[in-house]
């Protein structure tokens, strides 16, 4: 026990600063790769919901797809069908049909996980001359099935 104490009371050498900056600058980029994108979210939310108006066409996070006929304080009316309107809260609201979609950018890494932005010559090379072949299954008398290629 006395030598424990004595360990821990000892004064030895002082790390390298190196040392904890080897630990803290991995916790750094972790933190901002995590913060930012959420704040991007939040901006992109905050955008959509202070620009809804009647007549939009919306989904919310649940799914329900309506056309909005009010809009209050914190909440939408929204009819989902002839004569049935349903009230919602702003904030569920998750997709504006009514705007055209924003093209997705190429983010950091977006090449080597399958994200990236399309080139020119992948796009132009789409294989559109090459022949289609369609198979259907037909089935023996023995019950054995057997596919043939147009």
């Amino acid at each position: 026990m006395n030598h424990i104490a004595s360990l821990i009371a000892q004064e030895g050498s002082q790390g390298s600063p190196l040392g904890l900056l080897i630990i803290l600058v991995p916790f750094g980029l972790l933190i901002y790769l995590m913060v930012v994108p959420q704040r991007k979210q939040r901006a992109r939310q905050q955008q959509l919901v202070s620009s809804l108006s009647a007549g939009d066409e919306v989904v919310t996070a649940g799914g329900i797809v309506g056309v909005i006929n009010v809009v209050e304080d914190d909440l939408i009316h929204l009819e989902v069908d002839n004569d049935v309107v349903i009230r919602v809260a702003k904030a569920s609201v998750s997709r504006n049909l009514s705007e055209p979609d924003e093209e997705p950018k190429g983010g950091f890494l977006s090449g080597f996980l399958g994200g990236g932005a399309k080139s020119s010559a992948a796009t132009e090379d789409s294989g559109a001359d090459a022949p289609v072949v369609s198979r259907r299954v037909t089935p023996k008398a023995g019950g054995t099935k057997s596919t043939d290629a147009n």
